[in-house]
């Protein structure tokens, strides 16, 4: 891909988030950053233990990616996926507020 700038970061840093997490648009990954597995790890085995039952995964950052905005040429934008930037939500037809049959 043009305009795409790949780094590999100094120190590959460590986050811990929960299994089934779902990533909305305006989400973010968790902030949290840990130095060591071994950290990362302590910080798991703690949460799950806050949270029984729930499955806490240790993700390692090996690679960034990003785009200068400046670059974007507006017209090679593609949908936002799910409905992002939508100004109302689908209705289907029948439901309240759309009388076609009248």
């Amino acid at each position: 891909m043009t305009g795409v700038r790949l780094t590999v970061p100094n120190s590959f840093t460590f986050m811990v988030a929960r299994k089934g997490r779902t990533v909305r648009p305006g989400v973010t990954l968790p902030r949290a950053r840990y130095q060591t597995l071994d950290e990362a790890a302590t910080e798991a085995e703690a949460q799950a233990q806050a949270s029984p039952g729930q499955v806490m995964i240790v993700f390692q950052e090996v690679l960034r990616a990003k785009v200068d905005p400046a670059t974007i040429d507006p017209a090679a934008v593609p949908p936002a996926v799910g409905g992002a930037g939508r100004l109302s939500s689908p209705q289907s037809p029948g439901s309240k507020g759309t009388d076609k049959a009248q």
